[in-house]
């Protein structure tokens, strides 16, 4: 008893295979531009957040009564800037103890713009637009000014860093079209496309850097270590076997195809191999059988069988 399939028709891709973590194309640590404590939390891990949002705020009230502080000194500069130009006017005062004045009216300016903007940074502010990956602080928490406060990431699209050989290089450009598959879901093929290849080989390794743009999709995520395919040519409508019909007792590349209830060793050259399928180039026709369970030992012109998947238990 065998089991056979026939020899059918479809679509063969030869490739490059490689292996690589998928990476964030933009991942941002947002840090804290001033010292606070934490007053609320707006935003937590896996939010998508737009660029400028608020991703927490610090306690206000100390900066707040910084600002009002440099507001009365800014109008008691500017009275006296204002004085001091009278007097100046009518030559009661020096030059120079006019300039000092103004100086000290730019100074207060400077001092109560500063105020504010230590006030708007309690405010702390998504730089990009992405998903929050990381939050570093509990609320209650005492920030300190550069203290990395949250990590966003933008996700559309993922990104894959892989290097080839130098010898291959010619086959890849850009826009090339490439297959992604991750362990998590073994039976699913995400699209891919080279976005960049660099222009130099690393004389270390031999290799070239080649970066591939993989669209978002829920499933994947940055750190997954992902099988990168880079489709290098396509044939349409040729002969296709399961590579489990190869017999591999010799080197040759050999089947058995079923005739007239008769096991028939036929010598096959090869193609492309993609996945658990190969491209016959020549030996066989459309619509053979060949054997893919139970040809192991099985003689030139023996006597065949072919029964289904429940005949085989």
């Amino acid at each position: 008893p065998v089991k056979t399939e026939a020899v059918t028709r479809a679509e063969m891709t030869s490739y490059i295979e490689t292996n690589a973590r998928l990476e964030a194309e933009r991942w941002v640590d947002v840090v804290a531009r001033t010292q606070g404590l934490v007053e609320r939390l707006q935003a937590e891990e896996g939010d998508e957040v737009h660029q400028g949002a608020t991703l927490l705020q610090l306690e206000k009230r100390e900066l707040a009564l910084q600002v009002d502080q440099a507001r009365v000194a800014l109008e008691g500069a500017r009275s006296t800037h204002e004085r001091s130009r009278s007097l100046h006017e009518r030559q009661l005062i020096s030059q120079e103890e006019f300039e000092n004045t103004r100086q000290q009216l730019q100074n207060a300016d400077v001092n109560l713009q500063e105020a504010r903007l230590q006030l708007e940074y309690t405010d702390v502010r998504a730089s990009i637009a992405g998903v929050v990956m990381v939050r570093n602080v509990e609320q209650g928490d005492l920030v300190r000014t550069n203290d990395v406060v949250f990590s966003v990431a933008d996700l559309d699209p993922l990104q894959a860093r892989i290097r080839i050989p130098e010898k291959r290089m010619t086959q890849v450009r850009r826009g090339q079209e490439a297959r992604v598959t991750v362990d998590p879901a073994p039976d699913r093929v995400f699209d891919a496309r080279v976005r960049m290849i660099s222009p130099g080989v690393d004389p270390a390794s031999g290799t070239v850097k080649v970066t591939l743009d993989v669209p978002s999709d829920d499933l994947l995520r940055p750190g997954m270590f992902a099988t990168i395919r880079i489709v290098t040519d396509r044939r349409q409508d040729v002969l296709v076997i399961p590579k489990k019909a190869l017999l591999l007792e010799t080197d040759e590349d050999d089947v058995f195809v079923v005739r007239e209830g008769k096991a028939e060793r036929v010598r096959v050259n090869l193609g492309y191999v993609d996945g658990d399928r190969v491209e016959v180039l020549s030996g066989l026709a459309d619509g053979d059988l060949v054997v893919t369970v139970g040809h192991q030992g099985l003689k030139e012109n023996a006597e065949v069988r072919v029964v289904g998947a429940e005949g085989q238990r």
